[in-house]
C-alpha cells in the first residue's frame, strides 16, 4: 500500500479515547506543535467502511501527510505537527454515541447526520500562549458518497500491478479531498502553526473548488422498472430507457447507468451487451442478491448466513456507489413484485433499498434522521385493456401499499392489427387513464417486434462474432422503436418530482409533528434499508441476526444439496 501504510497506524477507539489528549499535548517542543488527530468516524450499518476501515483511514492518510509535508518544507524552523489516525465507530455503545452526537461546547464530536465523515481534532499544548483552553473539532466538508467512491477507486489501485511505473495522477474527486482537508486544517491553525480560536460556523454544502468543479453535482434520478408478470420484457424496455436517453443528446454514457440488484437469471442479457456496445461502463447486470437453486430453503433454514437486511443492504450500498456521479439510474426489477418476498426481499423492498438518503432535521442538530426516498416505479403492462388495466392496478397496489410511489406504465408487446391493435388499446386505455389515474401515465405504447421475442436465447452463448453482431442489431432495432412510442423526458421528470414530493413531504410531516407511516406491515427496525431513527438513537442500528444453526454454507453447497434433491430453481 505504500509508504504511509507502514508509516502510519490507526488506532481503532471509542470516541471518549478520540477526544482524549494526548501525551504530546504537554510537550509541544518534542514532537512537534499542537499534535492533531484525523478522525474517521462510521456507523455499524456502514458495512464497507466498517470491514474495511484500514482502507479508508489510508485514504486521509495519504491527504493529510502530503499536507504536512509540504507545511514542514516551507517552516522556518522545519516543525510539523504530530498527527494520530484513529477510526471510531459511533454506535458501538451508548456512550459512545452519546459523545459522538453531542455538539462541541458540549463535550462531544457533532457527528453530521449522514456517516462515514472525517474530521480534524486538536488539543491545545500546555505552553500554548493562546487563550485556547478546550479541543477544537473541525469537520472535513467531504459528502458521504465521495468517500464511498474514494474508497472504491482506492481498492481498484490496489488491484493494479506493484510497483507501478506510471502511477495515474490524483482523480478529481482526490483533489476535492485534498483541498478540503487544507480549508479544514487552516480553520485550526494560524499560518505559524498556532491553534486558533473557534470560527463562525460556515455553510454545510460540500466544498468544491473554483478552479475545478465535479461534473454533475446534483443526485442522480433513479427510477425502478418492475413488470406485472416474469418475462414481459422488463430488461428490454431497461435497454430501450438507456437507448432513447442517449438518442435524445441530453445524456453521455457516462451520465447513465444500470444495474438489476436481485436477479434468478445469471446468463448474459442483451440489456448488458448494449450497454458494453454503447459505452455505458456502469452497468451490473447481476447484483448482489441472487436467487440461485435452493437459496430459498436455506436461506430459511439460516443456512445463508445472512438476513434479509443484510441482502437488502448489499442492494443499498450497490446502487449509491453506482449512481456517484450519474444522472439517470435505471433499477431492474425481479419477475412480478412479490418475487423475493418469502425472503423478504421483493421489489418493492428492493425499492425502498435502493432510493435516495436523505436527512431530515430535527429541532436540534443533533436530531436529525436519516431516510431513504424510495425509488418510483414504472410498471410494464402486457397488450389488451381490460386484462392489462387490471394487471397493472393489481401490481401498482402492492408498492403503493409499501409506500413505494408508482409513476404510470409503458405497456409492451402490442398487436399492429385487429381488435387489440395498438391504436385501438392505445385509445381506451388513455381514455381510463384520463378518467380514473390523473396521478398517474400511460407513457407508451410498443409494438411486437418479431425479431426481439427470443433476445434472452440469442446472446446466452456470446462468445461468436455473429451473435453479438445480431444481439447489437436488435438491440438497435428495438431501440429506435422504443424512442418512437415512448415519452422518455416525461419518465425522467415524473421520477424525479414523485422523489421531491416524498422528501418535501417527508420533512413538512416532520415539522407538523406527525409521524410518518410506512405501508409495509414490518417495523421500521427491519426495514432497516429505509432507516428512521429512533427516539434512542440518532442513526439506524442494524437487524439483529436470526436464530440460525452457528454456521453457514456456501453457495456450491446450498446448489449441489438442492439439485441431488431434484430442485429445478431458487
Amino acid at each position: 500500500m505504500g509508504g504511509y501504510a507502514y508509516r502510519y497506524r490507526h488506532e481503532d477507539v471509542s470516541a471518549s479515547e478520540a477526544m482524549s489528549p494526548p501525551e504530546e499535548a504537554t510537550k509541544p517542543g518534542e514532537d512537534g506543535r499542537n499534535p492533531v488527530k484525523v478522525i474517521l468516524m462510521f456507523g455499524s450499518w456502514n458495512k464497507r467502511f466498517n470491514s474495511l476501515r484500514d482502507d479508508a483511514i489510508y485514504i486521509a492518510v495519504t491527504v493529510v501527510e502530503k499536507l504536512r509535508a509540504s507545511m514542514e518544507k516551507s517552516s522556518p524552523s522545519g516543525d510539523s505537527h504530530c498527527v494520530k489516525y484513529f477510526t471510531v465507530q459511533v454506535d458501538e455503545d451508548d456512550m459512545c454515541l452519546d459523545i459522538c452526537t453531542k455538539s462541541v461546547k458540549d463535550g462531544g464530536l457533532e457527528a453530521p447526520p449522514e456517516l462515514p465523515c472525517l474530521l480534524l481534532l486538536a488539543h491545545p499544548s500546555k505552553d500554548d500562549e493562546t487563550n485556547n483552553t478546550k479541543m477544537r473539532v473541525e469537520h472535513v466538508e467531504c459528502s458521504t458518497v465521495q468517500l464511498e467512491r474514494l474508497l472504491v477507486e482506492h481498492l481498484a489501485r490496489m488491484e493494479e500491478e506493484w510497483p507501478r511505473k506510471n502511477p495515474s495522477p490524483p482523480s478529481l474527486l482526490k483533489e476535492n479531498l485534498e483541498s478540503s482537508v487544507k480549508d479544514a486544517w487552516s480553520r485550526l491553525f494560524d499560518a505559524q502553526g498556532n491553534l486558533l480560536p473557534p470560527q463562525p460556523k460556515q455553510s454545510k454544502g460540500i466544498s468544491i473548488p473554483t478552479k475545478r468543479k465535479i461534473k454533475n453535482n446534483e443526485p442522480a434520478v433513479r427510477i425502478f422498472v418492475a413488470g406485472d408478470k416474469s418475462q414481459v420484457g422488463k430488461s428490454s424496455i431497461c435497454m430501450g430507457l438507456l437507448g432513447a436517453l442517449l438518442k435524445s443528446g441530453k445524456y453521455a454514457p457516462s451520465d447513465l447507468a444500470y444495474i438489476k440488484p436481485a436477479t434468478q437469471c445469471e446468463a448474459v442479457q442483451l440489456v448488458e451487451e448494449f450497454c458494453k456496445h454503447k459505452g455505458i461502463t456502469a452497468c451490473v447486470p447481476v447484483g448482489p442478491i441472487v436467487y440461485y437453486k435452493g437459496f430459498t430453503r436455506s436461506f430459511l433454514k439460516g443456512e445463508t448466513g445472512e438476513t434479509s437486511a443484510d441482502l437488502l443492504q448489499k442492494a443499498s450500498e450497490a446502487v449509491d456507489t453506482l449512481a456517484v456521479g450519474k444522472k439517470v439510474v435505471i433499477i431492474d426489477g425481479v419477475g412480478y413484485p412479490a418475487v423475493g418476498s418469502i425472503t423478504g426481499t421483493d421489489n418493492a423492498s428492493v425499492a425502498r433499498a435502493s432510493g435516495r438518503l436523505f436527512s431530515i432535521p430535527g429541532s436540534t442538530s443533533t436530531t436529525s434522521t436519516l431516510e431513504r426516498a424510495p425509488v418510483p416505479v414504472l410498471l410494464i403492462g402486457k397488450s389488451g385493456v381490460g386484462d392489462a388495466i387490471d394487471s397493472f392496478n393489481i401490481n401498482a397496489t402492492y408498492f403503493s401499499h409499501q409506500n413505494v410511489p408508482v409513476l404510470g406504465a409503458i405497456f409492451n408487446k402490442m398487436n399492429l392489427d385487429g381488435f387489440y391493435s395498438l391504436a385501438n388499446c392505445k385509445e381506451a386505455i388513455d381514455l381510463y387513464f384520463d378518467k380514473y389515474q390523473n396521478d398517474k401515465q400511460a407513457f407508451g405504447y410498443i409494438p411486437e417486434i418479431p425479431m426481439l421475442k427470443n433476445a434472452r436465447e440469442n446472446v446466452a452463448n456470446i462468445s461468436e462474432e455473429d451473435q453479438l453482431k445480431e444481439a447489437v442489431k436488435t438491440a438497435e432495432l428495438f431501440v429506435e422503436k422504443f424512442a418512437e412510442h415512448v415519452n422518455v423526458d416525461a419518465i425522467v421528470d415524473a421520477a424525479r418530482k414523485a422523489t421531491t414530493s416524498y422528501i418535501e413531504s417527508s420533512i413538512l410531516a416532520n415539522n407538523d409533528g406527525e409521524k410518518k407511516i410506512s405501508g409495509t406491515k414490518r417495523s421500521v427496525e427491519e426495514m432497516v434499508v429505509a432507516p428512521t431513527i429512533n427516539d434512542q438513537s440518532k442513526y439506524p442500528r442494524l437487524t439483529p441476526k436470526s436464530e440460525s444453526p452457528g454456521f453457514a454454507l456456501s453457495r456450491e453447497q446450498i446448489e449441489a444439496m438442492a439439485s441431488a434433491a431434484g430442485a429445478a430453481g431458487g
